[in-house]
């Protein structure tokens, strides 16, 4: 049976009745607190517009109390699927910012809510900044919650986005992601006293970074770890249902990393096959050019400088040529542009030397 409106306030003051409140309401202990407060809510009897009227009744006068039920109403609304929560907790971020928590009420929403590409790459930036602030009121570097949903909105990003995962910054936020979600693991395994204790979907985030990052093996055994951890509840059938879809997504971006595999060879042998024409194509014009021009030297000495350089600025155009084709490949390895430079230079000083050869000995 659901509490009433006054339950849920009387339970609400007993949350928020400590001394240092500034303080404690930027904990994880808090945060657990009306989660469990929240979970024995049912969404009935307009309970939520009933408690977001206390919210603005109380907000004068017990601006804690106030927080403390608005935070176990929006909780209510998120666990239960009601209304918007991203517009819920904007319409309150005025009014509650001097809270420093509020700042990651209202990532959890962007987290649950959004699916535009630029509004999450947004709340990454904010989240970054939040997983790192310390003050005299918090310190979110430690804060469990605040580090899950900073690595939430990092997987929720690059699996809609998932060309952009091995860009030299990606990559990076990425390990920084599996970083967080780790020390988030290993908080709850020291603060618990077991890994078999540690909050399921926690296990989740873990497997769903390792996957993007194409650790496909190790990130399925996580998330199916996360899947034989969760606990014996009403909504247990919908939650392995979640969680079963994450790893359908793993099939998915795996089969998805050894298509563009192999569309990478494809491309490779396609510029090696235009190399190789270039190649022959410039060799068969210089040669039948050249022939004329060789007739009518009589001299030995001087056929032989000028088919050297002719070999010579054969070279360089087809340095010139495949370094062209080099610029065009989607992935530029520094070997490659090597040779074709290197071919370029040793033509040029081919032809120079012929030139200046022909150039003395027209001078003697």
């Amino acid at each position: 049976m659901s509490y009433s409106i006054e339950q849920i306030i009387e339970k609400a003051k007993e949350i928020c009745s400590v001394k240092e409140f500034n303080k404690y309401v930027n904990s994880r202990e808090y945060e657990l607190k009306v989660t469990a407060l929240a979970g024995s809510i049912i969404v009935e009897d307009n309970i939520i517009e009933e408690m977001l009227l206390n919210v603005n009744k109380l907000f004068s006068n017990f601006k804690e109390l106030a927080f403390t039920l608005f935070f176990v109403c929006y909780t209510v609304c998120r666990r239960q699927n009601y209304g918007n929560v991203l517009d819920l907790a904007i319409s309150y971020e005025d009014k509650f910012e001097e809270y420093e928590i509020m700042k990651h009420i209202k990532l959890m929403a962007v987290l649950d809510v959004s699916s535009h590409s630029s509004t999450l790459y947004k709340a990454i930036k904010e989240s970054s900044k939040l997983i790192e602030l310390v003050n005299d009121d918090c310190d979110f570097t430690n804060h469990v919650g605040v580090l899950n949903v900073y690595t939430g909105l990092i997987c929720k990003y690059f699996e809609y986005q998932l060309d952009e995962r091995f860009e030299p910054e990606n990559k990076e936020l990425l390990t920084k992601a599996l970083k967080s979600i780790k020390k988030v693991i290993e908080i709850e395994k020291e603060k618990n006293g077991s890994y078999e204790n540690v909050y399921s979907k926690f296990y989740l985030n873990y497997g769903r970074i390792l996957i993007l990052l194409g650790k496909y093996n190790k990130g399925e055994e996580e998330i199916q770890r996360a899947i034989s951890l969760l606990s014996n509840s009403t909504d247990r059938a919908s939650k392995v249902n979640e969680y079963n879809q994450y790893l359908l997504k793993a099939s998915i971006i795996h089969s998805y990393d050894l298509n563009e595999e192999k569309i990478k060879d494809l491309d490779k042998i396609k510029v090696s096959n235009y190399k190789s024409i270039a190649l022959m194509t410039t060799l068969l014009g210089f040669l039948l050019g050249t022939i004329n021009i060789f007739t009518t030297i009589t001299d030995a000495f001087t056929l032989t400088v000028l088919m050297v350089g002719y070999c010579g600025l054969l070279m360089i155009l087809l340095g010139t040529i495949l370094l062209g084709f080099t610029l065009t490949l989607k992935e530029r390895k520094i070997r490659l542009y090597i040779y074709d430079i290197l071919i370029l230079v040793v033509g040029v000083v081919i032809f120079g030397l012929a030139l200046l050869t022909v150039i003395n000995k027209g001078m003697i």
